[in-house]
């Protein structure tokens, strides 16, 4: 758990490791008058080289999830979002009852005062080495990390915080296209530098999520490049052992844009697919020019 990072152990190199999130398992098959079953879900998950899955879980459903995972192979990551540090306490507990390898956290809220999330983080990140599970801080709307201003705020209080990047919620909140001139990777870059996991959405910077095409379009090719620059940022310092999931994540409706009766115009299975082949361009992208 050397700088934050994932590593499970070994003398393996630094790698990707690719990863789905239960949420945006939601609601799929696409329009279907029917949900796949959590065993259908995992199947596909695992059959398409997804090696773990991040999950939100309660005690009505940690044992179910946690049994199917276990059938497909496949490794848990558990997500909260804590205001106090019980809040964190109560769910690396559960991270390590469950067996997860490792907890994020959207922080608090864009209203919380700085000085207390810092209390939090580093409440967190105490806990976090003392039972011996990594925690990774989102950045996230409507939480503290919502702006990058808020999150360099938070990053020149606590420099040592590791943090999942979503970056959709920066390029939305931000209006990136991805103009040159617009300088998102200088932006961020104290962000970058930090990153020890990464969840995959893309946006166009007026909707947090849209269609990505094929990987070609202007939006999935800034997002290729952002990836890209948050891998080379991952590398420095990796070591033997050393993981950086990257976790597809595509939320269902009202996250999903839909027509007015509700059906969705994206097949986001289909979509999450294509973010995969994207991380691993990026990801063979900043091991070449690192």
């Amino acid at each position: 758990m050397a700088d934050g990072r994932l590593n499970r152990g070994g003398s393996d190199a630094p790698r990707l490791r690719l990863q789905h999130t239960l949420w945006s398992l939601g609601k799929l098959p696409m329009n279907a008058a029917t949900e796949w079953t959590l065993d259908e879900k995992f199947a596909r998950v695992a059959a398409e080289g997804f090696e773990a899955v991040e999950c939100w879980l309660g005690p009505d459903n940690e044992v179910e999830v946690r049994d199917a995972l276990a059938r497909h192979g496949l490794g848990l990551a558990l997500g909260h979002r804590p205001f106090t540090a019980e809040d964190t306490r109560r769910t690396l507990e559960q991270a390590v009852r469950l067996g997860a390898q490792y907890v994020l956290a959207q922080p608090a809220s864009a209203f919380t005062p700085l000085a207390d999330v810092v209390a939090l983080v580093r409440e967190g990140l105490t806990m976090s080495t003392d039972m011996g599970i990594p925690i990774f801080y989102e950045t996230h709307r409507n939480n503290f990390t919502e702006t990058i201003p808020q999150t360099i705020a938070l990053i020149d209080a606590v420099p040592e915080i590791p943090i999942t990047a979503d970056l959709s919620h920066f390029v939305v909140v931000g209006e990136f296209y991805g103009w040159a001139e617009e300088d998102a990777v200088g932006k961020m870059r104290p962000i970058l530098e930090r990153v020890r996991s990464i969840h995959g959405r893309v946006s166009n910077g007026e909707q947090v999520q849209v269609d990505c095409g094929d990987g070609s379009t202007p939006w999935a090719r800034f997002f290729v490049e952002l990836w890209t620059e948050a891998m080379r940022g991952w590398r420095r310092g990796a070591g033997p052992g050393d993981i950086l999931p990257f976790s597809s994540e595509l939320g269902p409706p009202r996250y999903a844009i839909t027509t007015p009766d509700g059906l969705e115009v994206s097949d986001r299975w289909s979509q999450s697919l294509v973010m995969r082949d994207m991380a691993v361009e990026a990801w063979e992208r900043s091991g070449a020019s690192s």
